[in-house]
C-alpha cells in the first residue's frame, strides 16, 4: 500500500471506530480552530472560549488515535483556512521564508505549478514549517495540551503521515488557485 493510502486507510479505520460523539468532538475542534484561523487568532488561541470538555485538543484521550494525528487533523484544516490558495501571497510567504535562512533559492507559482523539484522541496518544508508552528501554538493552548515536535515525530516514525498532510495541503492549496 502507497505511503499516503496508508495514512488516509489508518484515518479512516480509526474515524469508523469513533462514537458518534467523539465524532462530533473532533469536528467541533476542527470548526474551532478553523474560526480562530480565519479570525487570525492563532497566537491567542488559549484565550478564546470554547466547550473544554469537548475540545480534543484540551483532551486528546477522548479520540482513539494518537495525539500527533489529533492535532495534524486540526491544524491542517486550519492552515487550509490561513492559507487557502496557491497564488503570489503564498510564493511572496515561501520565498520570505527561503530569504530569512540566507537561501539564494526563489520559487515562482510557475515553478509550484510545473512542479519544479527543488520549487516544491520549498513549498514542503514552508508547509511542514507551518504545520510546526501550528503544532507549536497548539501546544499553549490549554494546561493539558501536548507538546509535539515535527523532527521528533519523524524520528519515531510518523514521517509518511506528516508528508501526507504536506501532500493533502499542497493538492488543496493548487485546486483553490
Amino acid at each position: 500500500m502507497q505511503q499516503a493510502n496508508r495514512y488516509s486507510f489508518f484515518v479512516e479505520v480509526t474515524q469508523m471506530t469513533m462514537t458518534p460523539q467523539q465524532a462530533a468532538d473532533l469536528a467541533y475542534t476542527i470548526d474551532h480552530f478553523k474560526e480562530i484561523a480565519r479570525q487570525n487568532r492563532f497566537a491567542e488561541n488559549s484565550t478564546i472560549s470554547h466547550d473544554t470538555g469537548r475540545c480534543v485538543i484540551c483532551h486528546p484521550e477522548l479520540l482513539p488515535m494518537d495525539p500527533l494525528v489529533i492535532y495534524l487533523e486540526v491544524i491542517t484544516p486550519a492552515i487550509r483556512v490561513r492559507r487557502p490558495h496557491l497564488d503570489q501571497n503564498l510564493v511572496d510567504e515561501i520565498n520570505s521564508d527561503l530569504a530569512l535562512v540566507g537561501s539564494p533559492s526563489r520559487v515562482s507559482q510557475d515553478d509550484l505549478l510545473r512542479a519544479d523539484g527543488k520549487a516544491i522541496e520549498h513549498w514542503s518544508n514552508w508547509l511542514k514549517s507551518a504545520i510546526q508552528t501550528g503544532l507549536q501554538l497548539l501546544s499553549v493552548h490549554s494546561a493539558s495540551s501536548k507538546e509535539l515536535d515535527l523532527d521528533e515525530a519523524e524520528a519515531d516514525g510518523w514521517g509518511e503521515v506528516i508528508d501526507a498532510k504536506v501532500r493533502e495541503l499542497i493538492w488543496h492549496q493548487k485546486q483553490s488557485i
